[in-house]
Parts: C-alpha cells; structure tokens; sequence
C-alpha cells in the first residue's frame, strides 16, 4: 500500500521532534552546577563565586551567570548576574575576570554584605542559574539551575550583662545592660523584650509566644532602666529578657534569653539610699552614699549627642583601686547605670571610697559612698 505525502510529513515531523526531544534530554546532563564549596558557610563577597560548573559537549561557549540570594520570612533579597565563556570540563569562577552586575533589595543590605561582610539573620536560598547564550546573542529560556539552603547566624553575638541570669532583685526598675560584639556595634540599634515566665514554659518559649510587658525597639544606647511607664513588675514573678540588634532596620541577630524574678526587699531600711540613682552632676562630692555592693548612678547629657564617662575608684588615703570596665558610653538624654563593686572590684565592708567621673570635655564628679557588702547584711 502507497503511503499518502501527508501521511509522510507526519512521520517526518513526528521523527523530528523525537530527536528535538532526545536532544534536549541529553543537553539536560551536559552541565553540571557544583555548589559544594559553598554549601554549610557564610557567604562574603570573596566566596560567593566559589562554586564549580562542569561542561562537556554543547554546553561549551558564551552563557550567562545567574545567582540570587532569597531570605525566608523576609522581604531582603540580592542577585548578581554576568556573562563566563564556558570551557570543557571543570570550570571555576576567577572573581577577579567577572564584572556582576549586582541588584539588592536594600542599601542597607548592600552595605552589610560589602562593607561588613555578613548577612542578615535567617534562612535563605542561594540559586545559581547557568543560561547558554546563542550565536545571536540570545540567552536561553531553559537555563541550568541548582539550589542551597543556609541559615545564615552568627551565636551570640550580643551578650546580656546586667541583671545576670536567674538574678533574684531586690527593686522594680532594674537596669538591664548587654554588649554587642560587631565591628560596627555603633552603628547598631536595639529591641529590649521582657516577658512573663508562665508555668511550664522555658524563658526561650516565653518571649516568643507570651505577649511582652516591655518592648522598645530602636535604642542606641546598651542599657536601659525599666521605665515606669511599662506594665509594672510583679513579685516573685519569673520574667524572660533578650535583646535582638539591627542595622538600619535589618535584623541582624539576638543574645541569649535570661530570666530574672522580683523577690522580697529584705534589705535593711538604713541601707535604702543605695537603692537610689545618684545624680553625679547634681550630688557631685555633697553627700556620701550607700553602695550596696554596687553604685548607681544617673548622667544627664543635654549638650551632645555622645561622651564617653571614665571610672576610677580611690580609697580614703586617695590611693586608686583597680576597677574593670571602667568606661560607660553616654547618648543625649537620661543615661542611668550600675557600677557593680561585689565579686569585681577588691573593697572592704563599712569603709569610705570615692568615685571619680570624667568625661572626654575633662568634666570632674566626685561621689563619695560606704560600701556595704552583701554578704553582710543579710
């Protein structure tokens, strides 16, 4: 039986696009997008090319160069793109020949990736998309892609100081202070977070799923006195406290959760003064106070936006006394700290000491004070 033209044509295009197909599966394997070398680690703009393309056949000449950085939860995001001449075989990627056109969803972002050489805290998807590029100048719709995931953290990196953990207070607006240790601490912003501690929950659990008593965000400074315009603090009463920092709104990470709970002030009443905040520019050197194996004291600053106090401790004979962290950075405003003696600084019980205050304008305050120990006065 004679076979019809059109019937032919048929099987000719049914053959052709049986070949279309097998070529197209096979180029499937052609290229090989190794992200190996950057799978498990931070990404920087050093090691974020790090990654290896095996080629062979047809996949060899001009493509294009696709990678983009897409964070969970959150709206950052950044990409690269650039043209590579594909060899055979294995291909890596010298950062020094390529030019990537970057796009980023924020200068913020840009700055901590290129300035700072970090990333913003969470999990993210790295893709990188191989695309051939015709003899026309035509880049291919069916790029070849390949995927990771990363959780992008650095482990406490800001440390909680002040209240320590599972401190049992004797008052109700205590002085919670931390520590961020970024190159560019300075540059920072913080989120202050207290929360109740319901029965069976651990103080992780607790600032994330019961509503906070306390939350400020946007402080500069790296303490902050309870205010009295917070939901006030109950006795015996365990509260969780973090504190998470930012840089130009991206957050960039947290400290470890800490616990506290209000007890009983069972403190005697003639010691009540070392309870209070000293105002050093208002007292300075009138009255001596009672420091309760610590001093504290209140600094307004109204004439610039920043100082630094320096610390030192002299004894009744003027002899100064070691004393560590003897720095305390000030901002503009009302600035109230805890100088804490006990367990720090080497001072007997009932004698007389003067703590002396400086500041980078060579302004001088004096706070004269009897320590008391603790210990003894339980």
């Amino acid at each position: 039986m004679k076979r019809t033209t059109n019937s032919l044509g048929q099987d000719l295009l049914l053959l052709l696009c049986c070949l279309l197909f097998t070529v197209c599966a096979s180029a499937q394997q052609n290229l090989v997008i190794d992200l190996s070398p950057v799978d498990g680690i931070n990404l920087t703009p050093e090691n974020i090319l790090n990654f290896r393309l095996q080629a062979i056949g047809a996949s060899v000449g001009k493509v294009q160069i696709t990678g983009a950085i897409r964070f969970r939860n959150s709206p950052q995001n950044f990409s690269y793109s650039f043209k590579y001449d594909l060899h055979a075989g294995m291909n890596t990627i010298d950062a020094g020949q390529v030019h990537p056109q970057w796009q980023f969803s924020s200068s913020a972002l840009k700055e901590l990736f290129f300035n700072y050489k970090t990333l913003p805290e969470g999990t993210y998807e790295y893709c990188v998309s191989v695309a051939p590029i015709s003899s026309f100048g035509e880049v291919s719709a069916t790029p070849f892609d390949e995927c990771l995931y990363h959780r992008s953290e650095e482990a406490f990196l800001i440390n909680l100081l002040e209240p320590e953990n599972k401190a049992k207070l004797h008052e109700y607006t205590p002085m919670l202070s931390w520590v961020a240790n970024y190159s560019f601490s300075n540059e920072l912003t913080y989120r202050l977070r207290i929360a109740e501690i319901k029965q069976g929950q651990n103080p992780v659990n607790a600032v994330m799923r019961n509503r906070p008593v306390y939350d400020e965000r946007n402080l500069m400074q790296n303490s902050k006195v309870y205010p009295i315009y917070a939901r006030p603090l109950v006795k015996n009463q365990p509260y969780a406290w973090t504190v998470d920092a930012y840089y130009k709104g991206i957050l960039l990470g947290g400290a470890e959760t800490w616990q506290f709970t209000i007890k009983d002030d069972s403190l005697n009443n003639a010691n009540e003064g070392s309870r209070s905040y000293v105002d050093i520019k208002k007292e300075n050197g009138k009255t001596s106070q009672y420091a309760l194996g610590a001093l504290k004291i209140k600094y307004v600053l109204d004439k610039k936006k920043t100082d630094t106090l320096f610390l030192k401790i002299l004894d009744e004979k003027d002899q100064e006394i070691s004393l560590n962290n003897n720095k305390l950075s000030a901002v503009y405003g009302d600035n109230r700290y805890i100088v804490v003696f006990k367990d720090r600084v080497n001072l007997k019980h009932h004698h007389l000491y003067t703590l002396m205050v400086s500041t980078k304008t060579n302004e001088k305050y004096r706070i004269p004070f009897e320590y008391l120990n603790p210990e003894f006065e339980k």
